[in-house]
């Protein structure tokens, strides 16, 4: 199916311009739910829904104990995680100390499987429809007008 994408249009506030752009941007075309993604991985491993969640209930706790520990998780052809933080800089040694630190968070860096299916993804430019579908009159649900109208406009007519 691929990547969608719309055009907008970006103001950068850069400088006293106010240039404006024209940029692609990602559309999400919908969320799978954790449910679904279980049954589908079943599916492909011939294993019921309920044993993929309790596996990847028992994956998640394992990555958070050793990610807890500062140690990097990898998990084969789907990828590593690490933990990361943020810190400000200071000019004195003293100063850097653990409330210089202001982020912690988890870099996923895929492996080749996820790298290669996003390099071969197409990418479409999604229009979205400018056409009103709304039924105009009363007509009450009822088609007593004779016509083979039975209240679709058809946007190709």
């Amino acid at each position: 199916m691929g990547l969608k994408y719309v055009v907008a249009k970006q103001v950068f506030g850069f400088d006293q311009t106010k240039t404006e752009k024209f940029v692609p941007k990602q559309v999400v075309t919908g969320q799978i739910s954790f449910s679904k993604l279980c049954t589908q991985v079943g599916q492909i491993c011939g294993a019921h829904r309920g044993t993929v969640q309790l596996v990847i209930a028992g994956l998640v706790d394992a990555l958070v104990n050793n990610l807890d520990d500062g140690k990097s998780v990898k998990l084969g052809e789907f990828g590593t995680f690490r933990p990361a933080i943020r810190a400000k800089a200071s000019d004195k040694e003293e100063d850097a100390n653990a409330n210089a630190i202001y982020r912690r968070r988890i870099i996923f860096t895929p492996r080749t499987a996820l790298k290669d299916a996003m390099n071969n993804t197409s990418i479409t430019r999604y229009l979205k429809p400018d056409t009103d579908y709304t039924v105009t009159g009363n007509n009450n649900g009822n088609n007593d007008s004779g016509n083979d109208d039975d209240g679709f406009i058809d946007p190709t007519a």
